[in-house]
């Protein structure tokens, strides 16, 4: 926790640590659950086990069994309260001035929600947890509705009702309980409704032992009334005196109440019982029924249930009836006193429940893994966040860091279906030649530009540049795929001359380059990740090639060309189109990448006619992955219209395109040109 409060300087928003620092805590609760769950389940398998063979140890793995079951959430209940008391110290310790520091007066109970003595049992009503820190009521809710009965009776302040039901049809209870702790409180609270991303609770002022104290007891109030009289003469003082009567009339009908439903003097017993009950009295008698013995109710039956032929017996009942007489003089002596602990008690019970559905609230929006194969698709699909200690921090620190944006390469390789049935035919080996003439100059020129691999596979070649955090000075994704793209090309041109040669038929590429300012989703199939990025079909759609465009373009000097579907054309909108393509053996980037180019490389612009035509061009140098500068042509193309059969010119200021030019020849010629102005 110190680690990450310190990440508020670095990785880290205060509303993340809110968060993430119930991840620990949930942690612990499913761990323990998990070790106690596996204890249960190894026992069963040896009582199987030695059913089924005979054992002479069956009676005594029968015992064990029997007491585990018995035990098994009083057992858990411990344990957790042993750890979470171990990280409480040092939250009120260490701890304490670094969070207010850091996160100030943001979740300022997030200490008490966090170490909530409810979290550490199976369930707020177990025995233990309520003998240790409230009381033992036999009826919480008959309890709470009787004093939420008197107290809006007889107060102005009305005693809001814990249970509340959701008053509208269209509100949709929390679906995921991971814990099981929303429904575990469903009976005591209502039902959780869904809070989506900004879980809550609100409060009400019987959710605060303090304002019982103030209204009820006796000596507090006789305090407050020497202030009144001493601040406000006689008529104060007699004023503040009848106000006093009337609370005290209030609480002796809640005592009344109390009396009334035979839960009072239980209540009492536990307090009494506290601190006396050990391990082998549990074994002998429930608390429960400890509780109604001291109570006064069913002793002959309780008594009964105990078996005095086991050790520690005669023990226990001498300490219940002495545990009776505790009772009998606190109530006669006192009574007040302790039926304002109660009520406490219950102040106390109502807040802590508020706390624990709080917390399954966080625990239920958070993920808690430790399988290495679940981290790498968190951090993949970049939904992870880490709590670390000091080492572990460097370590990361000396990982590959997280992407931050990416581009896209789609290369659209046709006419391999072809050669490959060629290859066929004169009994060559089709595996074989695209490895060596296609594939495998591809991959020996990837680390140049820092691709990798998305997929290559038949004719379809994708490719990744990516861009991590805390590197900027690294950030071309989009020039370094411009110059991998043109690689790409001259390899398809090179093989095509062999082609040739061998009377193999011609391969023909079409590239498109996409980029995203987003991180890139991973899925993974085993240990391979597949990739999940809207940049994927952008880039597809700008290696397309329409057929009915091949005879139109496939003479002129370029090898790209945009043209918008006419509105009346029965084409535009299909699929979601607006434009049709045209791009053999070319580059084309989409707006975002040509914008993205804009801010890595200083392009310098230029007008040159070409075959009669005039085109804008921007020229540039951009480092590879190895620092080594290369050149770059853009033509920035104006956007035709299409209306089939039909071509025409778009307006010279209108929508633009933007092509990597290819032709060698005439790069070099647009190159020597740089410096003659537009």
């Amino acid at each position: 926790m110190k680690i990450t409060l310190h990440r508020l300087k670095t990785d880290l928003t205060v509303d993340e640590v809110l968060l993430l620092q119930f991840a620990l805590i949930k942690f612990l609760l499913s761990e323990v659950s998990a070790r106690v769950d596996e204890q249960g389940a190894q026992l069963e398998e040896r009582l199987g086990q030695q059913q089924y063979a005979g054992s002479r140890s069956l009676l005594a793995t029968q015992d064990q069994l029997k007491w585990f079951r018995k035990h098994q959430a009083e057992f858990q209940f411990r344990v957790v309260r042993l750890l979470l008391r171990q990280l409480q110290k040092e939250e009120i310790g260490n701890l304490k001035l670094l969070r207010q520091q850091y996160l100030g007066d943001r979740l300022p109970g997030a200490v008490n929600i966090l170490f909530n003595p409810m979290l550490a049992a199976r369930s707020p009503q177990d025995p233990a947890v309520l003998l240790e820190n409230y009381a033992l009521w036999p009826d919480f809710s008959a309890v709470n509705e009787m004093l939420e009965d008197v107290l809006g009776q007889e107060l102005p302040l009305k005693a809001e009702p814990l249970k509340r039901v959701a008053r509208s049809d269209h509100a949709q209870p929390e679906v995921f309980d991971e814990l099981g702790g929303l429904f575990t409180v469903q009976a005591l609270l209502g039902t959780a409704l869904d809070q989506k991303d900004q879980p809550g609770e609100s409060f009400t002022w019987f959710e605060y032992p303090g304002n019982v104290t103030w209204l009820f007891d006796e000596r507090v109030l006789n305090q407050q009334l020497d202030r009144a009289r001493e601040g406000g003469g006689l008529t104060s003082g007699w004023r503040f005196k009848a106000d006093i009567k009337r609370l005290l009339k209030v609480f002796e009908r809640i005592q009344k109440s109390l009396r009334d439903q035979h839960a009072g003097r239980e209540m009492i017993a536990s307090h009494v019982l506290r601190d006396q009950i050990t391990q082998q009295d549990l074994d002998l008698l429930d608390i429960p029924l400890m509780c109604k013995f001291v109570a006064g109710s069913d002793v002959k039956r309780i008594l009964g249930l105990i078996d005095l032929s086991k050790e520690g017996a005669g023990a226990l009942v001498d300490k219940l009836k002495r545990a009776q007489g505790t009772l009998d003089g606190l109530v006669r002596e006192a009574p007040a006193q302790q039926y304002l602990k109660i009520l406490l008690d219950v102040c106390r019970y109502r807040l802590h429940l508020k706390y624990y559905r709080f917390a399954h609230r966080a625990f239920n929006r958070l993920n808690v893994i430790v399988d290495p194969e679940q981290v790498q698709l968190a951090k993949a699909g970049g939904n992870l966040y880490r709590l670390m200690n000091s080492e572990e921090v460097k370590l990361v620190a000396s990982e590959e860091p997280e992407i931050v944006h990416h581009t896209i390469l789609k290369a659209d390789v046709r006419g391999s279906t072809t050669v490959t049935q060629e290859l066929i035919r004169q009994s060559l080996n089709p595996a074989s030649y695209f490895s060596l003439r296609f594939f495998g100059p591809i991959n020996e020129r990837l680390s140049i530009y820092g691709a990798t691999k998305v997929f290559i596979e038949g004719d379809a070649v994708i490719l990744g540049f990516y861009e991590h955090e805390n590197r900027p000075q690294d950030w071309y994704s989009v020039a370094q795929a411009c110059g991998m793209a043109k690689e790409m090309v001259d390899i398809v041109r090179l093989q095509n001359t062999g082609n040739q040669k061998t009377g193999l038929p011609l391969l023909e590429i079409g590239i498109g380059i996409c980029y995203s300012a987003d991180r890139p989703l991973f899925l993974y199939d085993e240990n391979r990740p597949i990739m999940i990025s809207s940049a994927i079909g952008d880039a597809d759609r700008m290696s397309s090639c329409s057929w009915k465009l091949r005879s139109t373009f496939e003479a002129g000097p370029f090898n790209v060309h945009v043209l918008e579907i006419g509105h009346g054309h029965h084409q535009r909108g299909e699929k979601g189109q607006e434009y049709i393509r045209y791009n053999v053996n070319g580059i084309l980037l989409d707006d975002a990448a040509f914008a993205k180019l804009r801010d890595e490389v200083d392009l310098k612009r230029l007008s040159a006619k070409i075959a009669g035509q005039s085109e804008k061009f921007l020229v540039g140098r951009f480092p590879d992955a190895n620092g080594r500068k290369r050149d770059l042509v853009v033509r920035q193309g104006t956007v035709g219209v299409w209306d089939d059969p039909h071509v025409t010119s778009g307006p010279a200021d209108g929508q633009s395109f933007y092509e990597v030019l290819t032709n060698n020849k005439l790069v070099t010629q647009i190159i020597g040109m740089v410096d003659r102005p537009e």
